[in-house]
């Protein structure tokens, strides 16, 4: 005689509990992308925000440079700093009037941030704009000066603002 095997139900894992599974690592997977794209967007605006405090650092420096040019060379200490907007950089001995935002643009050049003047070629523009304003606080000789050194620019659509203020004294 022949003996039937009756089949039995082996024990396994339901639609509805692998869905489920599913479900559950698909959402921790998401969770894990965004903390990525969100790490990766606020290293960009950390880095933007240490290029534009140095490029403002640089601008109170380039003022100071000035001053003491002045100094050194038997004039007085705000000669060519009068209130307006100016543009600077390394290569310049004194500030230039701001005639248009476009003159601010910071450009590339050999590793190095300039304004633009002209005889430039390769430069790479880059997304950063530096204005330099001169303020005399009161109006009597010798009156110290404001400088404010305002970088700005635009990253994913978003304006940012960097600025830095200081007082030049006429203190030697």
């Amino acid at each position: 005689m022949k003996k039937w095997k009756i089949l039995q139900a082996k024990p396994g894992f339901s639609m509805i509990e692998i869905l489920a599974v599913l479900f559950i690592v698909s959402m921790a997977l998401m969770g894990i992308v965004s903390l990525i794209i969100q790490n990766i967007q606020v290293q960009s605006i950390n880095k933007n925000n240490l290029v534009a405090s140095s490029l403002a650092q640089e601008g109170i420096e380039l003022i100071r440079k000035t001053r003491d040019s002045n100094w050194r060379a038997g004039l007085p200490f705000d000669d060519g700093l009068s209130d307006g907007s100016y543009r600077m950089d390394f290569r310049l001995g004194t500030p230039v009037p701001l005639n248009n935002s476009q003159e601010a643009k910071i450009y590339l050049s050999n590793g190095f941030y300039i304004n633009q003047t002209g005889a430039e070629t390769e430069l790479l523009p880059t997304i950063f704009s530096r204005r330099i304003i001169i303020n005399r606080l009161t109006t009597y000789v010798g009156s110290p000066l404001q400088v404010r050194s305002l970088v700005s620019w635009t990253d994913r659509g978003h304006p940012y603002n960097y600025e830095l203020r200081t007082l030049l004294f006429d203190w030697k």
